[in-house]
């Protein structure tokens, strides 16, 4: 087998832009980078899972920041999946 000598680099969305939304949605009266700060490196952990392996836990890559957030804020949570 001959090899080519490629090397195939991934690497995971980033995952800003899904908390920025996620932020915005909130409204008034929430600290946006305080929380961010807080819960980054939970959502960085959960964004280097492939889709396959979040839906395993029932949520999608937008829904990592309201996942991670669950118990902050309960009503945001994302429904598990059917």
């Amino acid at each position: 087998m001959a090899n080519s000598g490629n090397v195939e680099v991934l690497f995971a969305p980033s995952i800003d832009g899904h908390f920025d939304n996620f932020l915005v949605r909130l409204g008034f009266g929430v600290n946006p980078g305080g929380l961010k700060r807080a819960y980054r490196r939970e959502a960085l952990r959960l964004n280097t899972k492939s889709d396959a392996e979040l839906a395993l836990i029932g949520i999608t890559r937008d829904q990592i920041p309201a996942h991670v957030m669950r118990h902050r804020f309960p009503h945001h949570a994302p429904s598990p999946a059917r």
